[in-house]
C-alpha cells in the first residue's frame, strides 16, 4: 500500500516539474512558389493547414508578433504556441518550388519563460537552405475535443487508482 501512494505521489510531482518545461517541436515545412509570400496571412493559413488536428491547440490570427531582426539571438516565445520561420531561397531544392524561400513550422508548449534561437539557414533537402528572415509567433487556444478526451482519461486514471487504493 505505501508503494502505490509512493508511486502516486512520484508520478504526481513529475507532472508538475514537467508543466514548467518548455517544449518546442518542429512539425513541417512549406515552399513558397512565388517571391513575395512571407505575409502575416500566407503565414497563418499554411500553420493552420499543417497543424489541423495534430496538436492539442489551434492557432489563432490574433495576438500574433513578427519579428524581422536580432533572429540570431534567444527569441522570448511565453504565451505563444507556434512559430513560423521564413527563411530565403537558397542553393538547395528545386528553384522552381522554393522561389519565395521556405515556410518552417513549430509548435511551443510550455508555462513561463521560454527563450529559443531559432536555426539560422533553412532545412535544406527538398526545401530552401537561405538564411532566416522573419519569425512570425501565434498564440493558439485548446482543441475542445482534445481536452475533453484529456480530461476524461485522468479521471478514469482517478477512478483506476481509487480503486485499487480501497483494496
Amino acid at each position: 500500500m505505501k508503494i502505490l501512494k509512493y508511486t502516486i505521489v512520484g508520478f504526481a510531482a513529475g507532472l508538475t516539474l514537467s508543466a514548467h518545461a518548455c517544449t518546442i517541436l518542429e512539425f513541417g515545412a512549406e515552399n513558397l512558389l512565388y517571391p513575395r509570400q512571407n505575409t502575416l496571412a500566407i503565414n497563418f493559413q499554411e500553420l493552420k493547414a499543417f497543424a489541423a488536428g495534430v496538436f492539442p491547440t489551434q492557432p489563432i490570427f490574433t495576438g500574433n508578433d513578427r519579428q524581422f531582426e536580432d533572429l540570431n539571438a534567444p527569441i522570448e516565445l511565453a504565451g505563444f504556441g507556434y512559430a513560423v520561420i521564413h527563411y530565403a531561397p537558397g542553393t538547395s531544392g528545386n528553384p522552381t518550388f522554393n522561389r519565395g524561400g521556405t515556410l518552417d513550422f513549430y509548435f511551443i508548449r510550455g508555462d513561463g519563460s521560454c527563450q529559443f534561437t531559432f536555426p539560422q539557414t533553412g532545412p535544406g533537402g527538398n526545401f530552401s537552405n537561405g538564411r532566416i528572415t522573419s519569425v512570425t509567433l501565434f498564440m493558439s487556444i485548446p482543441d475542445a475535443g482534445a481536452a475533453l478526451m484529456l480530461f476524461a482519461i485522468a479521471l478514469s486514471a482517478l477512478g483506476v487508482i481509487h480503486r485499487f487504493a480501497k483494496q
